[in-house]
């Protein structure tokens, strides 16, 4: 009796080739906007995760009229850069309120011997950094120190754990994780470390302004404020105790206008993902409707050759599970070749942080696809299973004489 069910399962696919390659094609569809629109809203959430370890600070204090310019290296990790005197620091950290202060410089996006692009170099204090940290991911090859280096996970490193910049070897001491930006090719130095970088620039031809190779100079000033304290009470003290004009940022704030905008898209791709399988699952009802209209008479013929209506919707279980597994094979590897390969592009343009899922977040997101086909198939299928538990053989035979 199996080999009668089997015989007749292969004969109904290849007599239904062309409404079954229409099936196949609607999973497809379905299947690769249910794993691309989750592996988009995943970036989303992976990408405002790292943004709020990335804005570790309270306030960011810059010079005069950056404030675009500092928003951009905040949110995207842009190679800008801007200058004011370090005393800007010494300045702030004896104001009440705060609890941590940190301040860092940048070069504009450099050459550099590791990499095929261009590197941006950051220098930072490690004694009292606490933005840079958050993102370290592994064990330290030792102490972080002048000719040693923190680098972005984009960096090649060396076997011997090295990197060269400007014809000088650095040690690598962390590897940072993703951030979804241009933070992932950059090289991070202690302060001190920034003159011999300039220096040996400056000797393989590249031009420095006046401002980058003051001594003295920082880009940027970040703040952590002590539980309770307001940061504008703060922000207005800072300004007082300044010289020269500067600009402040409340990274919170530009994080919570982020946020919005994430659960904005995230909503709408939410939507189109309901969208789509609700409209695939009305046309795969209507298809199965039509088709089981049309096979009443081989249900019955099966019937009478000895099948039992368990057998029967087995087959038709079967049948339909064929067609959606094909569908999730050819949608899943369309994802695959075009979602993870785009994706970075995509979210660039979009301006948001694409952070690479993990193996275990890739492998949950096709499952999910797997099962939204599936079950999409056994939805459909319940029309001609509900036929079969009604069928009337003889009936059934006599209509189509």
């Amino acid at each position: 009796m199996s080999s009668i069910h089997d015989s007749f399962l292969l004969k109904s696919l290849q007599r239904k080739k062309q409404k079954n390659i229409s099936l196949i094609l609607l999973i497809t569809i379905l299947s690769f906007v249910m794993i691309g629109g989750s592996l988009f809203i995943l970036v989303l959430h992976n990408g405002l995760k790292g943004m709020q370890k990335r804005l570790g600070a309270d306030i960011m204090v810059i010079p005069s009229e950056c404030e675009k310019t500092a928003e951009s290296l905040l949110m995207e990790g842009s190679r800008e850069y801007f200058y004011f005197d370090a005393s800007v620091a010494d300045n702030i950290k004896n104001i009440d309120g705060i609890d941590k202060l940190t301040k860092q410089f940048y070069l504009a996006s450099l050459s550099a011997d590791c990499c095929t692009s261009k590197v941006g170099i950051v220098g930072y204090d490690p004694e009292t950094d606490f933005i840079i940290q958050p993102w370290i991911k592994e064990k330290a090859k030792g102490k972080i120190g002048k000719d040693k280096a923190v680098v972005g996970s984009q960096i090649q490193v060396e076997k011997d754990d090295t990197i060269r910049i400007f014809g000088r070897t650095y040690s690598v001491v962390y590897r940072l994780a993703e951030t979804g930006t241009s933070l992932d090719t950059s090289a991070y130095f202690t302060m001190d470390t920034v003159p011999q970088l300039i220096e040996d620039a400056q000797s393989k031809g590249v031009e420095f302004l006046d401002s980058q190779k003051n001594g003295n100079a920082i880009s940027s000033v970040f703040i952590k404020l002590k539980p309770g304290v307001t940061d504008s009470d703060v922000a207005r003290d800072i300004r007082h105790a300044q010289e020269i004009d500067v600009d402040i940022l409340y990274p919170e704030a530009i994080l919570k206008s982020f946020s919005e905008n994430t659960d904005h898209l995230a909503s709408v791709a939410y939507f189109v993902l309901f969208a789509v399988w609700l409209a695939v699952e009305l046309i795969l009802l209507i298809a199965f409707y039509i088709s089981s209209s049309g096979q009443k008479k081989e249900y019955a013929l099966l019937r009478v050759l000895g099948l039992s209506r368990k057998q029967l919707i087995g087959m038709i279980i079967k049948e339909s599970l064929l067609i959606t597994l094909a569908g999730f094979v050819v949608g899943g590897f369309l994802s695959a070749i075009t979602v993870f390969p785009f994706g970075r592009y995509l979210a660039n343009n979009l301006r948001f942080a694409y952070i690479t899922p993990t193996v275990f977040e890739t492998v949950l997101i096709f499952f999910f696809g797997l099962a939204a086909s599936v079950l999409s198939g056994i939805l459909a299928s319940s029309i001609p299973i509900a036929r079969i538990c009604k069928l009337d053989e003889y009936s059934a035979l006599r209509e189509e004489e």
